[in-house]
């Protein structure tokens, strides 16, 4: 149906399309604010981090390397549970993953990633860093889930 745009400049017709406006509008604000609470990387209501998939069998964990800095700097895991690290360099180095006590190490060309399984670790906290960036670390803290 072709309408005349004289019908929109009616005040009934303004107030009818501010209206649906407003509404799209916070309803997209409140779909993006319940996602951000759930995003990978955050730490959720339990008080661990968020893994990419919630519902995979095997969490996975990423984090990012760039040009110095790690993201998330803090991850926190359930303990005696096997896991994912997914590593990504988007910086403009190299970089290498490294967790001596989880005994990890992965070189990472600018733009690569890769995945890295994780065997059970004990309650406590490991380390992990960008060896070829001194000074910077990382915590990856594994915790009992409360019951």
């Amino acid at each position: 149906m072709i309408r005349h745009l004289d019908q929109f400049s009616r005040p009934s017709a303004r107030k009818g399309l501010v209206t649906g406006f407003v509404t799209a509008l916070l309803a997209a604000l409140w779909l993006g604010a319940a996602q951000a609470e759930t995003a990978p990387g955050d730490v959720d209501a339990t008080g661990f981090t968020v893994p990419l998939d919630p519902d995979a069998a095997i969490p996975t964990y990423l984090v990012e390397l760039n040009d110095g800095a790690l993201l998330p700097e803090t991850l926190i895991v359930p303990a005696k549970t096997r896991f994912r690290i997914q590593v990504r360099n988007i910086g403009t180095k190299p970089s290498e993953f490294e967790s001596n006590q989880m005994r990890l190490e992965e070189v990472l060309f600018m733009g690569a990633e890769a995945t890295m399984m994780v065997t059970p670790l004990d309650p406590g906290e490991y380390d992990y860093f960008d060896e070829f960036q001194p000074g910077v670390m990382g915590k990856l803290t594994a915790k009992e889930a409360e019951q």
